[in-house]
């Protein structure tokens, strides 16, 4: 891993684009300082700075050549549709520990019996694990998934250790974080997996997120019950800690580059990255000024995150409206496996079993805001049923109440073909439509 700052200087047609990465550790603390430093001084002569995280399951590699894709789209579409105004942006990217993201002398020790090859397929998900367990419990979590005999119970007593392991709190949809027991746990992971009725084919993804699950054969075998379980887990864990990480050094972060800088801010977040980035604007005290704009793509936050009310209370990122000066932008797309078949199951409580089912019903207040588009907020939601190709306008000022829009909902099912497959012409002209919108704005 290169300690260049910036991390690279994208050559496009406008000029030389620094792209430094700014590094956070599980607890949300800032890594890399001296990379902030460079960019805010880099941003001082900038017109524009665009922030970007990445989701689950990105090691370096990955999120660095997802930032890359996703970059060379935008200077794509930007110089074949130049603004009006002057363009000079920066670009920073934000690589916190997801799923993946753990060096081989990081892991655990190999799983051997009968569940061969489960120290492979499980590998990053037990890391991830074992972190927040801490050694004693890491201990006992290995002892579980080597127990030739594990079986039912050792889902019982896997349920049992992992139970407390989400953070105390409140999600973007008011539900208290962890209120289960073992026996809760398990319940709702045999149900997740039984109308899945796919075995976890990718780690960190629970289920490929560009090819349809692997048909399961009849019934759960045991060892496919404890995979599936420790998936399930690891699900949540990530959406706890992206929350964390956003929360806390991503907060911290955007807060600075606002007060010592004069570029408009454009924050975009794909999957768990939207968490990141809704985090650092809604968590703690507001940056010195709003955010320009915001791009929500294929987030994997509740859809209720923006809702008027949500038991007797607004959405947990409502407050993200009175931060940023353009509508916020979110795409959902049919195609995205992970969001709308596993997400919504994999956060409920046993005492939401009976809620969780979507098609046919209400939508279900874990459902994926990337998956079926916001609830809640239909006031000042203009919904697109089709998201914008490359050229066509984004109606920002447009709706039916003659105020602005404060969402914009793009349908984007013929243009996102998976849950990662974000990084797209049109996804990068939803952004560019953002920049061109916040240099019109006054102020």
């Amino acid at each position: 891993m290169s300690t260049n700052i910036p991390w690279s200087v994208r050559d496009t047609r406008t000029g030389p684009v620094p792209l430094f990465i700014l590094q956070f550790d599980r607890h949300g603390t800032l890594t890399s300082p001296r990379s902030l430093t460079a960019l805010v001084e880099a941003a001082r002569d900038a017109t524009d700075v665009v922030m970007i995280s990445h989701g689950w399951n990105n090691d370096w590699q990955a999120a660095t050549s997802r930032y890359g894709r996703f970059f060379d789209h935008l200077e794509q579409v930007a110089s074949s549709r130049p603004g009006r105004r002057p363009y000079r942006p920066v670009y920073a990217g934000v690589f916190w520990p997801s799923a993946a993201l753990v060096m081989p002398s990081e892991r655990g020790p190999d799983i051997a019996g009968p569940g061969a090859g489960l120290d492979q397929q499980l590998s990053a998900e037990l890391a991830v694990l074992e972190e927040d367990l801490g050694s004693e419990h890491a201990g006992r979590l290995q002892s579980i998934l080597t127990d030739q005999d594990a079986g039912r119970q050792g889902l019982a007593r896997l349920a049992d250790l992992l139970a407390a392991l989400p953070a105390a709190g409140e999600d973007e949809t008011h539900t208290l974080v962890p209120a289960e027991d073992g026996a809760a746990l398990a319940a709702v992971w045999q149900d997740t997996l039984s109308r899945l009725g796919s075995r976890p084919t990718r780690p960190g993804g629970i289920i490929a997120d560009d090819r349809p699950a692997t048909p399961q054969m009849a019934g759960l075998d045991p060892w496919g019950m404890l995979r599936g379980a420790v998936r399930l887990a690891t699900v949540r864990q990530m959406k706890d800690r992206a929350g964390r990480v956003g929360g806390s050094g991503v907060a911290a972060a955007l807060r600075t580059i606002a007060a010592r800088t004069p570029a408009r801010l454009h924050l975009v977040g794909h999957s768990y990255g939207a968490r990141v980035v809704l985090s650092a604007l809604c968590h703690g005290p507001a940056p010195s000024r709003p955010v320009d704009s915001v791009l929500l793509l294929q987030a994997a936050v509740s859809a209720y995150a923006f809702a008027e009310d949500v038991g007797g209370r607004p959405g947990g990122y409502r407050v993200a409206f009175d931060r940023v000066r353009s509508p916020i932008v979110t795409t959902r797309s049919a195609n995205d496996l992970p969001l709308t078949r596993v997400f919504h199951l994999a956060l409920r409580r046993r005492v939401d079993l009976g809620e969780a089912e979507i098609a046919g019903g209400p939508t279900s207040r874990f459902a994926a805001l990337g998956g079926y588009g916001p609830q809640g907020a239909d006031a000042e939601t203009l919904s697109l049923a089709r998201m914008p190709d490359v050229g066509d306008p984004y109606p920002l000022d447009q709706h039916a109440s003659g105020a602005p829009p404060r969402l914009v909902a793009v349908d984007g099912t013929w243009c996102i073909p998976s849950h990662g497959g974000v990084e797209t012409a049109p996804t990068a002209w939803a952004l560019a439509s953002l920049v061109r919108a916040a240099g019109r704005a006054p102020g």
